[in-house]
């Protein structure tokens, strides 16, 4: 099973989930349209999921309900032993467990007996697989770089379902990745993506880069308007 949203920016304590979806391999789907609530928000004019604030708050599920369902199924199938994909997992699942706190709802930490795990981060996979392909490491981008059709890039329910497409290739054309159980998988993300942003601060040190994953420190915090505003 793959999981991505849409949001209203980057911040992963600050903004909204927008959209939601599911993708499994059974070619299977659930997606959500969330309303955010009357707060005054805005989306960040980087993000290009097309998703508006009167849209989502005019057609969207209430934005706790919707959550608590995502959750639900998301803790269902991690019980199991197969993984979680998530493209870039700090991102989606720190955004995650946070709108989860900020609604007052239990965390997707505490539906499941082992915690965040296992999980498949496709762009952690990527990076290790090809740390000297030139080029932008964006979904939409690897995607291409794999053949894989990615006809709505931004879009939940196909960021999902390309994500488990891109893991599943990377997995097959690579056997040191694709022999892992998913436990040992997991593990080794957590290494690889350590080492992976300890490289990038070498090569960009102003940048901001996050050395935890799958999840950083969730922190619910108030809005904040984004900076072009």
């Amino acid at each position: 099973m793959a999981v991505d949203i849409a949001t209203t920016g980057n911040r992963y304590t600050i903004d909204r989930i927008l959209g939601a979806a599911v993708h499994t391999n059974a070619g299977t789907s659930q997606d959500w349209l969330i309303a955010p609530g009357p707060a005054p928000l805005s989306v960040a004019p980087n993000k290009h999921h097309g998703i508006t604030l009167k849209r989502a708050r005019a057609d969207g599920t209430d934005a706790a309900r919707a959550l608590d369902e995502l959750a639900t199924i998301l803790a269902s199938h991690m019980a199991t032993p197969a993984p979680l994909v998530a493209w870039h997992a700090p991102y989606v699942l720190t955004t995650l467990e946070t709108e989860l706190l900020r609604h007052e709802l239990r965390p997707l930490s505490d539906r499941v007996p082992n915690g965040l795990k296992p999980i498949c981060d496709p762009l952690v996979l990527d990076r290790q697989a090809a740390p000297f392909r030139f080029g932008r490491r964006s979904l939409e981008a690897v995607a291409k770089w794999y053949g894989v059709t990615h006809d709505c890039p931004g879009h939940p329910s196909h960021d999902a379902k390309a994500s488990l497409i891109v893991a599943y290739i990377i997995g097959a054309c690579y056997a040191s990745i694709g022999r892992l159980s998913s436990f040992s998988l997991h593990q080794k993300q957590v290494h690889w993506h350590e080492e992976q942003m300890q490289e990038a601060k070498i090569r960009y040190p102003s940048g901001d880069w996050n050395h935890q994953w799958p999840t950083t420190a969730v922190q619910v915090q108030s809005w904040q308007g984004h900076l072009a505003e």
